[in-house]
């Protein structure tokens, strides 16, 4: 596949292996005094990051990136969720709307350690950047083509691990606490407006989230906010549009959404 091409920013083996090892002193804090529910917890959390450092790179390596724009990658990726660690310290959730942003609480947390510091600035600018837009619904335009990109990959690797982890929770449930969730009721209902962005190609907003049939469908819409054909060819091969609509209930209305992403993928597959 033909190099991506951007600005010879990156980040070293050696420079990654720093992060890396003060990331794991860092997140080993949070599990001390912790009950071994809460520790489970705080182990997805710190695994998501971990396989999203797989997945980021994964991706980068089919777009052509050499390798200090995969260590780039990996940092960002590395990065992306840090401050989930003291939200749920904080707050005891991982709901931004009853907490605080975790992407700028991951952001404000490296600056304070100055664990960027000895980067260049241009550098840390992606980084922090990437960081900022990795969870907002849409990316604002005119972004600099390296932030646009890099927060474009941490973007789909994100979203290719938690759909993952979802499905995984939805086979064997990982906590008997519903945190995961983001703490949403049951019930057999969902939005009809959440199915209506997914019929108009949207991807949905978190707000519309009333129960945890909302979340799956959340998830659903998220088809519609990737952004390279790598990562839409691993949710296809990995089967994770099927396995989510198989835990909510078979409705017209899901028989309808199931049917409409099949061909949205399909259609955008063949056409790339």
């Amino acid at each position: 596949m033909k190099r991506i091409s951007l600005k010879k920013e990156g980040v070293s083996a050696q420079e990654f292996l720093s992060f890396y090892r003060w990331f794991k002193f860092y997140v080993k804090s949070f599990y001390q005094g912790k009950t071994k529910e809460e520790q489970k917890i705080i182990a997805l959390k710190e695994k998501h990051t971990l396989r999203v450092c797989q997945e980021i790179v994964l991706i980068g390596k089919s777009l052509g990136l050499d390798l200090p724009q995969l260590f780039l990658a990996k940092t960002i990726a590395l990065f992306h969720d840090v401050g989930r660690f003291e939200q749920y310290e904080k707050y005891g959730t991982f709901r931004d709307a009853h907490s605080e942003n975790h992407a700028l609480l991951s952001i404000k947390t490296l600056k304070h350690k100055k664990i960027l510091q000895n980067l260049p600035l241009s550098t840390q600018e992606i980084i922090y950047n990437a960081i900022m837009y990795h969870n907002v619904r849409l990316l604002p335009k005119g972004l600099l083509p390296e932030i646009e990109f890099y927060s474009k990959l941490i973007r789909d690797a994100d979203k290719l691990d938690v759909l993952y982890v979802f499905v995984m929770h939805y086979e064997k449930p990982f906590s008997s606490k519903s945190t995961i969730e983001l703490d949403l009721p049951e019930g057999e209902g969902y939005s009809s407006a959440i199915i209506n962005d997914i019929l108009n190609n949207h991807i949905s907003d978190l707000q519309l989230m009333q129960c945890k049939n909302d979340m799956k469908l959340m998830l659903l819409s998220w088809l519609f906010d990737i952004n390279f054909l790598p990562t839409l060819k691993e949710i296809k091969k990995r089967g994770y549009i099927e396995k989510i609509i198989s835990y909510l209930p078979q409705t017209e209305d899901i028989r309808m959404v199931k049917r409409h992403l099949e061909k949205y993928l399909e259609r955008t597959l063949k056409s790339s």
